[in-house]
C-alpha cells in the first residue's frame, strides 16, 4: 500500500529536512539518493540518525554504503561554525520550543517541517484525513521539495474525495521529480477515476518500471483487460455517474438504466445523508466480458471495486433482478464514500442487502442460528463469510437503534474511528457483546 511506502519515505524526508553539518558522513541510498549525517549508529535492521528533531530511523536495507567524512570514519565528527555553539561550552539550555541563538531561520523552518511531517503521517495513519492534508500542505509550504509530503497530501485529498485538489499537487511533483514511483501511481489512480483508463495504465506502467510490485501489476493487468473489453463501448456522463456500456445495448434500455441509477442515487443519498463528492463510474458488460475483466466467479451478479461493474446478460428491461443488483452495488459505492473505505465487510454487505430490499428467509435464519451455536458469536467471521449472517447482524442493529444508529456508526467510521469505538459510541457496547446479544436474539433467550 502507498501509505506503508510513505511512512518509510518520511524517515528519509525528515533527514533531508535537517540542516546539514559542516562535516558529515554520507549515506548512499538505493536509487542514488545521498543523506548527510553528523551522528549515526546501527540498531539491528535500522540505521538511527540523531537530528535536531530527535532520533530518526531508516531501514538498513535501503542504505547501499556509508562514506565517512573523516579518515577515522567514526561517523560522529562534528565541526564548530559561526552558527553552532563552541565545543566544550557549557550553556544553560533554552526553554523548550524557544529559538536557540545559533539557529538560522532555515534551521527553524527545517525543524518545523520535520515536526509537521511527523504529525501528518500519524494523522494519515489514524485516518484523520482533514488534519493530515492540512499538515502535509503546511510542510510543503515550508519545503516544496519534500516529495513524501506531496504524496501524503494527495493521499489525504483523494480519501476525502477531493481529486481536484490532489491532481495539481501530483502534476507539480512530477515536473520536479518525474521518476517518483508513488506520484506516478497516484496519477494513474486519478486518471482511472476520471475514466481515462489508457492514461492510467501508462502512469501505472511507469510506476512499475520505477518500483515493481504486485499491487501495480494487478492494476495494470485489470486496466488492460478493461481497455480490451471496452474498446467499442459508448460513454454517457450524467449528474452523478460516468456510464460505459456495450455499443449494442439498446438506447431505450440504456436510458432506462441511467434514469433508475439517478433515482436510486437520490434515494440512497437521502437514506445515508451522504452524497459521494465524485461521479460514480458504472460499467455495464455482456456476461462474458464481465468475467474476463473481473475474473469473478459465475455466481457473482455484480461487484464494486471503486467502480460498479454489472453483467447485463440478456435483459431487455430493468426488471426486479436488475434493480436489486444495481441498488446493491450502488449502496456499496455510497457506503465506501461515506466511510472513506473504513467499513467492515459484514456491514457493507449487510447494508447492501438491506437497501436492495432483501429480508432474512426462514432457511437463512436457521443457517445463521446453527452457525452461531457452533462458534463464539464474536468470531463468526472466522468461518467462511456468510451473507445471511451479515444481513442478520445488520438488521439486528437496525432493530436496536434504527437506520439512524447505523448512519451514526458509518459517520464515526468515516471520521477515522475503529469499529469497536464506533459501536460503543452508538450502542453502548463493543462488537463481542453485540454479537453475543445478536445470537441470543435468534434463540429468544438472554444469556446472563
Amino acid at each position: 500500500m502507498i501509505l506503508e511506502r510513505l511512512t518509510a519515505r518520511v524517515f528519509i524526508g525528515l533527514m533531508l529536512l535537517s540542516p546539514g553539518p559542516v562535516l558529515a558522513d554520507r549515506l548512499h541510498l538505493e536509487g542514488g539518493g545521498i543523506l548527510e549525517a553528523d551522528s549515526w549508529w546501527v540498531e539491528g535492521e535500522t540505521i538511527q540518525y540523531q537530528g535536531q528533531a530527535g532520533t530518526i530511523g531508516i531501514p538498513r536495507s535501503i542504505v547501499v554504503r556509508i562514506e565517512p567524512s573523516d579518515p577515522a570514519g567514526t561517523g560522529t565528527l562534528e565541526s564548530p561554525s559561526k552558527t553552532s555553539p563552541p565545543r566544550g561550552a557549557v550553556e544553560a539550555p533554552p526553554p523548550p520550543g524557544s529559538p536557540r541563538p545559533w539557529e538560522t531561520k532555515e534551521d527553524r523552518d527545517g525543524a518545523e517541517a520535520q515536526r509537521l511531517l511527523k504529525e501528518a503521517v500519524q494523522a494519515l495513519t489514524t485516518r484523520e484525513f482533514e488534519t493530515a492534508s492540512s499538515l502535509f500542505l503546511r510542510t510543503l509550504q515550508l519545503r516544496p521539495s519534500v516529495t513524501s509530503a506531496r504524496v501524503g497530501y494527495a493521499l489525504g485529498e483523494i480519501a476525502l474525495g477531493r481529486d481536484e485538489r490532489a491532481l495539481p499537487v501530483i502534476l507539480e511533483g512530477l515536473v520536479q521529480d518525474p521518476a517518483d514511483a508513488d506520484l506516478n501511481e497516484l496519477l494513474g489512480d486519478l486518471r482511472n477515476r476520471e475514466e481515462l483508463v489508457a492514461d492510467a495504465v501508462r502512469s501505472w506502467k511507469e510506476a512499475f518500471r520505477l518500483s515493481p510490485n504486485d499491487r501495480l501489476r494487478d492494476k495494470i493487468m485489470k486496466g488492460e483487460r478493461e481497455l480490451h473489453a471496452g474498446r467499442n463501448y459508448d460513454f454517457t456522463a450524467t449528474a452523478h455517474f460516468n456510464i460505459r456500456h456495450d455499443g449494442t445495448l439498446a438506447p431505450e434500455l440504456a436510458s432506462e438504466i441511467i434514469d433508475f441509477l439517478e433515482d436510486s442515487y437520490r434515494d440512497l443519498s437521502h437514506t445515508f445523508h451522504h452524497s459521494p463528492p465524485q461521479p460514480i463510474t458504472v460499467l455495464l458488460y455482456p456476461d462474458r466480458q464481465f468475467k474476463d475483466v473481473t475474473l469473478a466467479q459465475d455466481s457473482i451478479a455484480g461487484l464494486y471495486d471503486g467502480k460498479i461493474r454489472v453483467p447485463l446478460g440478456g435483459i431487455r428491461r430493468v426488471d426486479e433482478g436488475a434493480r436489486r443488483v444495481l441498488v446493491h452495488e450502488l449502496t456499496h459505492a455510497v457506503v465506501h464514500s461515506m466511510t472513506r473505505g473504513n467499513c467492515p465487510r459484514w456491514l457493507q454487505e449487510g447494508l447492501a442487502q438491506r437497501m436492495e430490499g432483501r429480508s432474512l428467509s426462514r432457511s437463512g435464519r436457521k443457517h445463521v442460528k446453527d452457525m452461531l451455536q457452533s462458534v463464539d458469536p464474536a468470531r463468526w467471521e472466522s468461518r467462511e463469510f456468510s451473507y445471511a449472517a451479515a444481513l442478520s447482524l445488520t438488521l439486528y442493529l437496525e432493530g436496536r437503534r434504527g437506520l439512524g444508529g447505523l448512519r451514526a456508526v458509518l459517520s464515526n467510521l468515516g471520521e477515522g474511528q475503529d469499529l469497536e469505538r464506533s459501536l460503543r459510541d452508538v450502542f453502548g457496547e463493543g462488537y463481542p457483546d453485540i454479537c453475543r446479544r445478536w445470537a441470543d436474539s435468534l434463540t429468544g433467550d438472554e444469556r446472563r
